[in-house]
């Protein structure tokens, strides 16, 4: 039995490298395809998305993030999504398997827009990390199913100032993300929600 361990144990390894480089080429790489985009469990369709939970652990060995705890770093983020001057809902339980019982570092609780970042040690996530975790693709000129076309653009802002590289902002405490596609002006880059008492 012994002597089985080591070949499992590459295997695994080739896995999850192979799906963390297919994770940063998707999040990275404009032009990839939708089918692509699909295959690695990630939605790139028309908004809203819902959570996905079914490759939700294979997401998460490919990012090889830490594990979620509340007792080291626990600090808390607001995003806010518009297409084509809609608002997005951002929902409930992303990061989270009811069934499995699994809490991911990134989760939300419910559809405030409050995104839950809770890790030990403390950790470096990324926005872009948040919208691999929800399975939905994002990059810096696509978000799900809408790409840069024309006056049509992706645009961050991040507490009212605009941010060139999205996909690789640093989550801090309290920042309020404004992410939208459209044409100019056709959303608000400001969010004043206040956080509610105690995050």
């Amino acid at each position: 039995m012994t002597g089985l361990l080591g070949p499992r144990a590459r295997l695994a390894a080739i896995t999850a490298a192979s799906l963390l480089a297919l994770t940063l080429v998707l999040a990275t790489t404009p032009h990839k395809t939708a089918p692509a985009a699909a295959a690695a469990g990630l939605q790139a369709g028309p908004a809203p998305w819902a959570p996905e939970h079914a490759s939700l652990a294979r997401r998460l060995a490919a990012l090889q993030l830490p594990g979620q705890s509340d007792t080291g770093s626990h600090i808390h983020a607001l995003l806010r999504i518009f297409i084509n001057g809609k608002p997005v809902p951002v929902p409930a339980q992303i990061g989270i398997d009811p069934q499995e019982r699994f809490l991911a570092p990134l989760h939300t609780d419910d559809a405030t827009g409050i995104v839950h970042i809770e890790s030990q040690p403390p950790y470096r996530f990324t926005l872009g990390q948040f919208f691999t975790i929800w399975s939905v693709r994002f990059t810096e000129t696509r978000i799900g199913g809408y790409a840069n076309h024309g006056a049509r653009r992706l645009r961050a802002f991040v507490n009212s100032r605009p941010v060139a590289h999205p996909a690789a902002r640093v989550l801090r405490a309290h920042d309020r993300i404004v992410v939208g596609y459209g044409p100019p002006r056709s959303f608000p880059t400001t969010d004043h929600t206040p956080f509610p008492p105690g995050l």
